[in-house]
């Protein structure tokens, strides 16, 4: 009988991170990095468009793509193939409607959020990227279907292709309209319907237009992964075999669907409702905090930033403020979108496990979880904050480094603790408690608006103090939702193993990119010495988890050609 198309938990894992990185590269190098070059001010304005577009785009799907990918692995658990297409069919209608409320109020909020925060113009650039939001919510009913199946190459390939639109019509419209601009100057029109005497004032009545045609990238993505995502699902279906339809069960109602979705969904939607309404919360408070510290104490600030505002020309403090802390904010979100494989990928295997009451498997898979993400978020943090500056200046100008470098500091060890919530969370949302995400993120959230209100108000900290909030936020986070998992799970965990090992490993790893860089930086080049730095931790990361035996047996042979990987490691004695 042909089988589905599913994955072990590390190949899909693998799937959507190897995804996930091209994406992000994609995104960073060929589309967030030139724009950033292409004007700072302009940046400043996407990065405040797209703070408030993803909270509504999460509040719009609203845990349902969770509930629809357990929906399916619990189906898939207990035979029920045919409940499969009639849960697709419900989560297409549920994400109709929550997709064109979204873009409603993404609408709406372009014409009051600006003039809050003292940004009007954002106003184009929300506008135009109002659409993304119902193209989004449609992509999640696809894609749930698909991670439940535990087959993440469809999400994988939507997401390359959703980066690849991003930058194809983002860019080439940012540049655009750029050269539009000082072309209409040049000609001795007007410049965007606006008289400009200078062609910096010309610039500046362009800078609108450039960040709108960068988030029209945003929305010509996710139009074009949605399309293959619906062309691919009316060619190949969702994966289930003709042989498992034959001998399901009759599938159940429409309306028991629906009302199963929202049993599960409502949990998790409270959850990311929490989330979402924290960080409205956060983005709103730190914008409005930086606008007030930056007119009342204009003198203080123009003090501690005159260098990099007079080399950057800026003529909007606050928007350069924004675009530095994204800046910092694009390396922080690295390593937290590859973690979040883990824990889609885990969901469905563990969700099996718990309703087939499989206790043996449960521990496997959350040790397992647990493990590899401090795997890669531990040397990756710990390695963000110690070669935070002289990454900046490899990539972006002295300017740029100087303001984003320190704030990447505190953001790297952050790092750590963001990169666990989310492979947590879906441990609790696998096992049918999901409300205590939602509990904990208020309670992080709490934490955060306090330290804003408190940090960001300081004009001697000014714009750090998001990073200092956004670390305190994380670590009581984890600590709570480790606190609880603990009491959650009727299994035990050996807790010892996961941490530990890890943690000596990366503390190594990060010690030596220190030194190195001090050390290489006196006798070569800063490019060469922060690169040579980087390869000579990864050397050493890998060295020290082999020595002490940090990789385990059981998730080696989870990989593909696992078995011979393990074999050639128990050669050297270097696999648990």
């Amino acid at each position: 009988m042909p089988q589905r198309n599913k994955q072990s938990f590390l190949q899909g894992a693998l799937i959507l991170s190897a995804a996930a990185i091209l994406t992000k590269i994609i995104g960073a190098l060929f589309f967030k990095i030139p724009l950033q070059k292409i004007d700072n001010t302009a940046y400043g304005y996407f990065a405040a468009a797209f703070n408030i577009y993803v909270p509504l785009y999460t509040v719009s799907t609203a845990g349902f793509p969770i509930a629809v990918s357990r929906m399916v692995s619990q189906s898939l658990a207990l035979g029920q193939y045919r409940d499969v297409g009639v849960i697709h069919r419900v989560a297409k209608r549920v994400f109709l409607t929550t997709g064109t409320i979204g873009t409603l109020l993404m609408l709406l909020a372009a014409f009051i959020y600006p003039q809050f925060v003292r940004l009007p113009n954002t106003t184009l650039t929300m506008i135009v990227m109002a659409p993304s939001i119902l193209f989004c919510c449609m992509i999640s009913a696809y894609r749930g279907v698909y991670e439940g199946s535990r087959n993440m190459i469809p999400t994988a390939v939507s997401q390359i292709i959703e980066a690849v639109g991003k930058l194809i019509f983002g860019l080439t419209l940012a540049a655009g309209a750029l050269h539009f601009g000082q072309w209409q100057f040049e000609q001795g029109g007007k410049v965007f319907g606006r008289h400009a005497e200078t062609a910096q004032q010309a610039l500046n009545i362009s800078l609108p237009y450039i960040s709108a045609g960068g988030m029209i990238g945003v929305t010509a993505g996710s139009f074009f992964s949605l399309a293959y995502l619906m062309i691919r699902y009316r060619r190949l279906g969702s994966g289930v075999t003709r042989e498992e339809l034959s001998k399901a069960p009759k599938p159940q109602h429409p309306r028991q669907v629906f009302r199963a979705l929202l049993r599960f969904a409502i949990p998790v939607a409270l959850g990311t409702l929490a989330t979402q309404l924290t960080t409205l919360i956060d983005v709103v408070s730190l914008q409005k905090c930086l606008s007030v510290v930056v007119t009342k104490n204009s003198n203080i600030i123009h003090q501690i930033y005159s260098n990099a505002i007079q080399a950057s020309k800026t003529v909007d403090v606050i928007a350069f403020l924004t675009a530095n802390r994204d800046i910092a904010m694009t390396y922080v979100n690295l390593i937290p979108n590859i973690t979040l494989s883990l824990g889609i990928s885990a969901l469905p295997i563990i969700t099996s496990a718990w309703e087939l009451r499989d206790g043996n498997h449960l521990r496997k898979m959350v040790s397992t979880v647990l493990r590899i993400t401090l795997l890669i978020s531990l040397p990756a943090g710990l390695g963000l904050s110690v070669m935070a500056r002289p990454i900046m200046k490899l990539i972006y100008e002295p300017y740029n480094a100087s303001v984003a470098g320190p704030q990447l500091e505190a953001l790297g060890i952050a790092v750590i603790f963001i990169c666990l919530v989310a492979p947590i969370n879906a441990i609790f949302q696998a096992i049918g408690r999901a409300d205590i995400p939602a509990k904990i993120v208020l309670a992080g959230g709490a934490v955060k608006l306090i330290l804003n209100l408190m940090l960001v108000l300081n004009p001697r900290i000014n714009i750090m103090g998001s990073a200092y909030s956004t670390l305190a936020c994380y670590v009581v986070m984890v600590i709570l939702s480790l606190y609880k998992l603990r009491r959650s799970l009727n299994t035990r965990i050996k807790w010892r193993s996961i941490f530990i090992k890890p943690t000596f490993a990366a503390i190594c790893s990060s010690a030596a990119a220190w030194a190195s860089n001090g050390l290489l930086s006196k006798v070569t080049s800063g490019t060469a010495a922060t690169l040579s730095a980087i390869v000579i931790a990864v050397i050493v990361y890998i060295w020290v988890l082999l020595t002490i035996k940090a990789i385990n047996r059981d998730d080696v042979l989870m990989l593909p050609k696992g078995q011979k990987i393990a074999q050639m490691l128990a050669k050297f004695n270097w696999i648990g």
